[in-house]
C-alpha cells in the first residue's frame, strides 16, 4: 500500500484492498506502540501441539480471546495449564493475519491467587502420587550398616561439609563417593539425574544421600523436578532425601526411600556413632560375663548335688541291690506265667473232652458206620439209593465198598 492504512471511502481509494492488505493494516494498527496487556481470565480448550506450542482461549463470563504460548516460553513453565484454571497473564495483542482474527501472545502466565511454583509443586505431587511413586510398600529399607556412602550434592555446598563432619565424628572408616552436581538452576535436574544413574551403574555403594542446604522454594526447585523424582524412584540403591531444613518439603522427599530433615540428619541415619557402639559393646560384654558366671555356678551346684546321691557314693552296693531286685522280679514273673499256663491248660483239656464226646469218630468207635454214595454224599434215607448201586462204607477204623442187593424203605 502506498499510504498508511486507514479506512477510506471508495472514492478516496485508488483500488480495492485485498483481504490480506486489510488484515495487515489492522495488524499494524493493533501492534503499533505499546500493545502489552496484563489480564486475568479462565483457560478453556487448552491443547499442547506436537510442535510444543500451546493453544487455548482466555475467557470471562461475557467474552473470550484466543491465546498462544510459544514453545520457547512453554518449555519454562513451572506448571501445566488446564481447562478451568484461573490465571494471570502478561501478553501482547497480535493479529493472526492468515485466520483474520486477533489473539494474545502470552509471555508470562501463573495461576491466579497462588504462585506458579507452588501450583506446579501440587500438580506434580498429585500426578506422581496417583502413579504410586509415594507408595510406602515400594520403598527400599535403608541398610543398618553403611560402609560406602554415595552423596549427590554440590562439592562446595554446606550439605557435603555437614555430612563429612558427622561421618568423621561417628564413623571415620566410612568411604564417601561424592557426585558433584549443581543443586539449583536449569542445569541442576539433569545433573542430579545423571549422578543417581551413574552411582547405580557403579553399584559399589550401600546407600545414596541426595540433597542440599536450605533456601527459598526457587533455590530448592531442582528437587521438585519430575525427572529427578523418577530417577530416585527407579534407583536400585536406597536413597535418602536431605533437602533444605526440617520445614522444607520437596517432591524428592516423598519419592525417596527415606527423608532426613537436614543433610546432617541423613549422615546420622546411615552411620552408627562409634562412641555409642563402644558403650553398647561394653554393656553387652558385662552382660555376657555375668551370664557365663551364673551358668558355671549353677553347673557346679548341680555337680555337688549329684555327688551327694547314694548311687554315686556307693555304686557297687547299688548295683548288687539292683541285681537282687531283678532276680526277684524274674521269679515273680515265672510264677505268674506258670499259674496262667496251668489255668489255660485245664480249660483246654475240658474243651477237648467235650469235642471228643461230640465227634463222629466216637460214634463210629461204638460200632456204627457212615454210608456214602459214590459222589461222597452221606446216605440217611433208603430212598436215596437203588438196587445194584455201589456204596462206600466208613468204619471207626478203615473203609469198605458194598453193592446194594435190595432196597427196603
Amino acid at each position: 500500500m502506498s499510504v498508511p492504512f486507514s479506512f477510506l471511502s471508495p472514492r478516496q481509494c485508488e483500488r480495492p484492498y485485498t483481504i490480506s492488505e486489510i488484515n495487515a493494516g489492522i495488524a499494524r494498527m493493533l501492534e503499533s506502540g505499546n500493545n502489552t496487556v496484563w489480564a486475568e481470565a479462565e483457560i478453556s480448550n487448552f491443547r499442547r501441539a506436537s510442535s510444543g506450542h500451546c493453544y487455548f482461549n482466555l475467557k470471562d463470563a461475557q467474552s473470550k480471546i484466543p491465546a498462544v504460548i510459544w514453545r520457547s516460553t512453554a518449555a519454562r513453565l513451572k506448571f501445566e495449564p488446564e481447562d478451568g484454571m484461573a490465571v494471570m497473564v502478561i501478553a501482547s495483542i497480535r493479529v493472526y493475519q492468515r485466520g483474520g482474527y486477533y489473539q494474545l501472545d502470552v509471555h508470562r502466565i501463573q495461576p491466579a491467587g497462588v504462585g506458579a511454583l507452588w501450583a506446579a509443586f501440587e500438580q506434580l505431587k498429585g500426578k506422581l502420587e496417583q502413579e504410586g511413586l509415594f507408595d510406602p510398600s515400594r520403598k527400599k529399607p535403608v541398610p543398618e550398616t553403611v560402609t560406602r556412602l554415595g552423596v549427590v550434592t554440590a562439592k562446595g555446598g554446606a550439605a557435603v561439609r555437614d555430612i563429612i563432619k558427622v561421618i568423621a565424628k561417628r564413623a571415620p572408616q566410612t568411604t564417601i563417593i561424592l557426585c558433584d552436581v549443581a543443586v539449583q538452576g536449569d542445569k541442576a535436574p539433569g545433573q542430579i539425574v545423571r549422578a543417581i544413574e551413574n552411582l547405580n551403574r557403579y553399584g559399589m555403594v550401600d546407600c545414596i544421600v541426595v540433597g542440599r542446604g536450605g533456601g527459598s522454594i526457587e533455590d530448592l526447585w531442582a528437587f521438585n523436578d519430575e525427572g529427578v523424582a523418577r530417577a530416585i524412584f527407579a534407583s536400585a540403591i536406597p536413597i535418602i532425601s536431605a533437602v533444605g531444613h526440617e520445614i522444607d518439603f520437596t517432591i524428592a522427599d516423598f519419592v525417596a526411600d527415606a527423608r532426613a530433615p537436614t543433610p546432617s540428619a541423613a549422615a546420622e541415619m546411615v552411620v552408627a556413632d562409634q562412641e555409642q557402639n563402644a558403650r553398647f559393646f561394653e554393656a553387652l560384654a558385662r552382660r555376657l560375663a555375668g551370664s557365663v558366671q551364673r551358668y558355671f555356678v549353677s553347673v557346679w551346684r548341680r555337680v555337688d548335688e549329684l555327688r551327694a546321691r547314694p548311687a554315686l557314693r556307693k555304686p557297687v552296693r547299688m548295683i548288687a541291690e539292683a541285681r537282687q531286685e531283678c532276680d526277684e522280679m524274674r521269679d515273680r514273673q515265672v510264677r505268674a506265667l506258670g499259674h496262667v499256663y496251668g489255668r489255660h491248660r485245664s480249660r483246654l483239656e475240658r474243651a477237648a473232652a467235650q469235642l471228643a464226646a461230640l465227634s463222629p469218630l466216637a460214634v463210629l468207635r461204638r460200632g456204627y458206620s457212615v454210608v456214602q454214595k459214590s459222589d461222597g454224599k452221606s446216605v440217611t434215607d433208603a430212598a436215596q439209593i437203588k438196587s445194584g448201586e455201589l456204596l462206600k462204607l466208613r468204619f471207626h477204623k478203615g473203609r469198605a465198598g458194598a453193592r446194594v442187593r435190595d432196597v427196603e424203605e
